[in-house]
């Protein structure tokens, strides 16, 4: 993000405000295949970014989509996604999600326990339609991963044995579903390259040991993904040298890639990550004799609100002065604060940060992922920040995500 980008957006639209770089969802995206082996596909994980020009761009790079709610759907369907790109998951379906998902075409979904199986069998059974499964698995081994997902005792997925279990076979093969595949999410941030082959092969061997119990073959081996990326920081992004070959290696001596099954990938933090910058002014500073406060006109509601579950590093935050060349001047120390009117409102505290002062702006690099949408947006009703996708210095879109309550009934 340069100085004159950042003035020219603000100027028009005012602060706090997200901008995305669609080039920088192109390169990713272009990093990320070439470190898979040739001819996997990538899901986007909706979580991260649903904005539709976000999604859009990484829709244009070749990836599908894997969405959670009728929100994401909707989100998926103004990107351009066909219901036949569509990866519908989630441990806690609704039949409404499920009639609406089939309603836009969607014909593979991700369940997580017979009870899942048996709504989208009566859904399909509502809607006249078959369709596809990918048996969501929670493994027995735990992943190297830093917000672990399988594992341990979880809301997510097939508990291993429960699907080992010969009598698991008839509460999986239901009126309208056809098994199409296993789909295994170890975790999120990765720690590298030796822990994403790791995972990898736990969950091939386990889709195996699950197609041996139930007598089914894969079609689609969805084994998760987790490439990480530095949050809300500059710190250097982890480096995917050698992925593709090993993962290569791996995949080819198993019975699927033979057989011609198609091998799928999930990202979303990697994909959209680097794209994003955070731009909001300085509205204060209280000097004490122990700290500085430095209050902005963004916060935990904007970014960071799931902090609580370390999404957000309180001393890892990157802090840039967009506003004036403060290189040679010596940095400050300050807690950086927002205007919730509530002491827990605080993206870092005691960080070295360039000199600001009341008016300048500032940058936060690399919150792309789980920026807005994954924080206290309607925690003291102030308005979301507007959202703007540009690219080569201009803008390409602008959004603003809904706010506020509306009456239902009297």
């Amino acid at each position: 993000m340069n100085a004159d980008l950042a003035s020219t957006l603000t100027h028009r639209h005012g602060t706090p405000l997200y901008a995305y770089d669609l080039a920088q969802i192109s390169a990713r995206a272009e990093e990320l295949f070439q470190a898979l082996p040739q001819g996997s596909a990538v899901c986007y994980s909706f979580k991260a970014n649903p904005l539709p020009a976000v999604a859009r761009r990484v829709r244009e790079c070749g990836g599908r989509a894997e969405i959670t709610s009728e929100g994401e759907l909707a989100a998926a369907l103004a990107a351009g996604f066909t219901g036949a790109q569509m990866l519908f998951g989630g441990p806690g379906k609704t039949a409404h999600e499920l009639d609406a998902a089939l309603q836009a075409g969607i014909r593979l979904f991700s369940c997580e326990s017979f009870r899942d199986l048996a709504a989208l069998s009566a859904a399909c059974g509502r809607h006249q339609a078959d369709a596809e499964v990918l048996l969501r698995v929670n493994p027995s081994e735990a992943p190297d991963a830093r917000l672990a997902m399988t594992g341990v005792e979880s809301q997510f997925g097939f508990a291993e044995p429960l699907l080992l279990d010969p009598a698991a076979r008839p509460q999986v093969h239901l009126p309208g579903l056809k098994i199409a595949g296993i789909h295994i999410y170890f975790g999120t941030q990765v720690a590298g390259v030796d822990a994403l082959v790791t995972n990898t092969r736990r969950a091939l061997e386990c889709a195996e040991r699950i197609e041996a119990a139930l007598d089914f073959e894969c079609r689609i081996f969805n084994v998760g993904g987790g490439f990480p990326w530095p949050y809300a920081n500059d710190h250097a992004p982890t480096a995917l040298t050698g992925l593709r070959e090993a993962l290569t290696t791996l995949w080819q001596a198993t019975a699927g890639a033979r057989r011609g099954a198609e091998l799928w990938f999930e990202s979303g933090r990697w994909l959209c990550a680097s794209s994003g910058w955070l731009i909001a002014r300085v509205l204060d500073l209280k000097p004490f004799p122990a700290r500085t406060f430095v209050i902005l006109d963004t916060g935990i509601h904007h970014l960071g609100g799931m902090a609580g579950l370390g999404r957000v590093p309180r001393g890892a935050v990157t802090v840039f002065n967009l506003s004036r060349d403060v290189a040679a001047e010596p940095a400050m120390t300050a807690d950086l604060v927002g205007p919730l009117c509530t002491p827990l409102d605080a993206l870092a505290r005691g960080l070295k940060i360039p000199p600001v002062q009341p008016g300048d702006l500032i940058g936060i690099p690399n919150v792309g992922a789980y920026g807005v949408t994954a924080s206290l947006l309607a925690f003291l009703s102030h308005p979301p920040p507007v959202e703007v996708a540009h690219q080569h210095g201009a803008e390409v879109e602008v959004w603003q995500l809904r706010h506020g309550h509306d009456r239902i009934s009297r």
